[in-house]
């Protein structure tokens, strides 16, 4: 069983600051952070709950310089 941590957007907003309509914009753009999206079914652009891994985020904003 993998031990990765997954976080909301609203939980993205409150740790690194990066407002959740930020988030929208950015996955509408398909750019910016990565993010995994859980219960969709296939072929379908709605539904099912955006989770972000915790480890990506953090290795995006690194290589991005918003992190040390």
């Amino acid at each position: 069983m993998s031990n990765t941590k997954f976080i909301r957007p609203k939980d993205v907003e409150e740790i690194f600051s990066i407002k959740t309509s930020t988030l929208s914009k950015q996955r509408q753009g398909k750019y910016g952070l990565p993010y995994t999206v859980v219960g969709r079914k296939k072929n379908n652009n709605r539904g099912g709950v955006i989770l972000y891994n915790i480890d990506d985020v953090n290795e995006y904003l690194k290589n991005k310089g918003r992190l040390r």
